[in-house]
């Protein structure tokens, strides 16, 4: 099996990974992320089939693959090192290098979001004002408590983590925002795009958010009607989860919710401007024993837009505890902001 760098990001952590063909995502680990995505399958199983799209967090979650742990064991290495030679150089260059960093080798298996999509734009917005869990040291805690202080995190219980976006105006960047000019946040890439670095948020408040969120759905060459059927497709989602964190028992901290659309307008007219909400699994019951190009052909058709809700190493279930008021107050704010863009 071989990996491939991530093409697309929009904020975190260098070391997430695809497969070759597009359809895979990989990301290191920790053992809690592990177990709130077993507990979300387990969940789910238990769960009626009459249950409405989107009224479970397993809905807004990618679909989860299980765990892999790239590398060689000792035992392979001292009983058999001949089979190493047969091996892909990429599963044993990786496994060295995050051993070195003293990281996990455990790697998260996961459907890649962006998988099908030519011109995505993708938007990183970690929800929640209290950015660290009991187990963080001193100096963390401290850090992070600036970070929501000085931040919208803090104000508005969700601040954007970062942006990619298709550079569809040669170098152009957008107006600068008061606080912000776009030179000192704005990177580009090779392949034709242009990340906001995470200080793109840090520099935003409540008095300019919003201008913020407007580049990143207006800041594109499609026409302003396809624009304005992406809003209201994210404003739906929004209310949507919502709800269903209002259901919901758990303490996600630091979780994110990642925005994706489409920005290739030949695209939305050969899919007739049809959108789905929330797309259906990707792997349905149906197909779990019929093979990769059955997950393939399943597959290959990506939506023109997607809400989803990621990174849950600080996350858990707490029965009996109620919502989680800082996830609901950050999507109850987005979704104020987004609706007037």
């Amino acid at each position: 099996m071989s990996l491939v760098p991530l093409r697309h990001k929009a904020a975190g952590h260098d070391g997430p990974l695809q497969s070759p063909d597009g359809l895979l995502f990989y990301k290191p680990t920790v053992q809690q992320e592990i177990e709130f995505y077993n507990g979300t399958q387990q969940r789910m199983a238990r769960i009626s089939d009459s249950a409405s799209l989107g009224a479970n967090i397993a809905d807004w979650m990618p679909e989860y693959l299980g765990v892999l742990s790239p590398g060689v064991s000792d035992q392979l290495r001292t009983s058999n090192p001949e089979t190493l030679d047969s091996l892909d150089p990429s599963i044993l260059e990786y496994s060295e290098t995050i051993g070195e960093n003293g990281e996990s080798k455990t790697l998260l298996v996961l459907e890649n979001i962006l998988n099908g999509f030519n011109r995505p734009h993708i938007m990183d917005i970690k929800l929640g004002s209290v950015l660290y869990d009991e187990e963080a040291s001193p100096k963390k805690r401290e850090r992070m408590k600036n970070v929501s202080l000085t931040t919208t995190s803090g104000s508005l219980s969700f601040r954007i983590c970062g942006m990619q976006v298709p550079d569809d105006f040669q170098g152009d960047l957008p107006e600068d925002i008061s606080n912000c000019k776009m030179e000192e946040v704005c990177h580009y890439e090779l392949d034709g795009f242009i990340t906001f670095d995470k200080y793109f948020g840090r520099r935003l408040d409540k008095t300019n958010v919003k201008d913020g969120l407007s580049i990143f759905f207006r800041y594109n060459k499609l026409p302003k009607g396809i624009q304005d059927i992406i809003l209201e497709k994210f404003v739906i989602r929004l209310k949507m989860l919502y709800n269903c964190l209002l259901d919901a028992e758990v303490r996600i901290i630091s979780g994110s919710l990642l925005f994706v659309f489409e920005g290739d307008e030949d695209r939305w007219k050969s899919e007739d401007y049809e959108d789905p909400i929330i797309k259906q699994s990707f792997i349905s019951d149906d197909e779990e024993d019929e093979g990769e190009q059955d997950l393939e052909e399943e597959s290959s058709t990506a939506p023109l837009s997607c809400l989803k809700f990621i990174d849950f190493a600080h996350a858990r279930y707490t029965p009996g505890k109620g919502y989680d008021e800082e996830l609901v107050n950050g999507v109850d704010n987005l979704l104020n902001l987004i609706e007037n863009i």
